[in-house]
């Protein structure tokens, strides 16, 4: 008499064991979207969706995200390790009021970005998008051939919470930052126990409100790129606390800034060390080369500019002096 009232109590059982199994069939390693597709497809090339948010759902965690034609496609929360390809269109993410891709990962995913444009439009009231890139925890970040523009705080705001590597290649970074300490690409590391390592190769960085800033356990290697036209700084490596910060250019032409290269910074007592190797710091509006010199009494950090016998200082404001020209072995 009662056998029947098994049926749904089975039915209800087995839905609960294979719910699970329904979800990771759901996502897949390779998905796609177009400025034709509907997030509630299934980002199959046949039927792609429509924005980066909706295809990360639906993918895999070290999968990748392909753009089938240069549309828009929002802005992009990450929170594993992932691959986004805008492919030959620079595909493009148009912002306002938050941030272009914001990477919260975790602290061994590997995420990279390729091909992409990060541009931020403005809202009601002028509001700008706040970041391109903005990075709170990941072990990498890849940023290859990318743009990003008119943002209002930082281009890339690389801040990893536990430590974290950052790789900028092949990519133009233009005309971010409204406040005083934004910049182009921004680096500095989350935690007092952990550092924040950026590699920036054959990249543009230019008309931000500072270029590229290095601060608290950073250390930032920057090589083939034209820092120009920046409001205040071209390149900073400054100290917020008593950690040390370094930055060595090689190769590289810092040029129509306000101020071509500093080291050191009066605001807090850490050391700052930059190197420069075949780099022309020229025509830049005030000092080519400026640093603090720390005493007993005036709070500064020492910075210091360390020059290879190799590089060109000219036509600043004047041109400045390293403080070390050490011998070449």
């Amino acid at each position: 008499m009662n056998k029947p009232n098994w049926i749904p109590k089975c039915a209800a059982l087995l839905g609960f064991f294979l719910a699970p199994l329904c979800v990771v069939s759901a996502q897949t390693d390779r998905t796609f979207v177009s400025a034709l597709g509907d997030d509630a497809n299934n980002c199959h090339r046949p039927t792609p969706c429509k924005t980066f948010a909706g295809a990360i759902s639906k993918t895999n965690p070290g999968g990748e995200i392909d753009a089938l034609d240069p549309g828009g496609f929002g802005s992009i929360p990450i929170t594993k390790s992932i691959t986004i390809d805008g492919g030959g269109f620079l595909a493009s993410a148009l912002i306002t009021g938050t941030n272009g891709a914001n990477i919260n990962a975790g602290a061994g995913d590997v995420v990279i970005l390729r091909h992409l444009s990060f541009a931020s439009v403005p809202g009601p009231g002028g509001q700008l998008g706040t970041n391109g890139i903005r990075v709170i925890k990941a072990k990498a970040v890849y940023v290859i051939d990318c743009l990003i523009k008119n943002f209002g705080n930082h281009g890339i705001d690389f801040e990893p919470s536990t430590g974290g590597l950052l790789f900028v290649t092949d990519s133009n970074i233009l005309n971010n930052g409204t406040g005083p300490t934004d910049a182009g690409i921004f680096v500095k590391s989350g935690a007092t126990d952990t550092q924040a390592l950026a590699t920036i190769d054959h990249t543009r960085v230019e008309r931000n409100r500072n270029g590229i800033v290095a601060r608290d356990r950073s250390q930032v290697s920057i090589s083939n790129c034209v820092i120009a036209g920046n409001q205040v700084l071209g390149l900073v490596a400054a100290s917020d606390s008593t950690a040390p910060v370094e930055m060595n250019v090689e190769r590289s032409v810092v040029t129509l800034n306000r101020l071509g290269i500093q080291s050191g910074t009066c605001a807090a007592t850490g050391r700052a060390i930059v190197r420069i190797s075949n780099v022309s710091v020229t025509n830049n509006v005030a000092e080519g080369l400026n640093h603090t010199v720390a005493t007993q009494t005036n709070g500064c950090g020492n910075g210091e500019i360390i020059s290879a016998r190799n590089n060109t200082i000219l036509g600043n404001h004047p041109d400045g002096e390293p403080t070390a020209v050490p011998g070449q072995k």
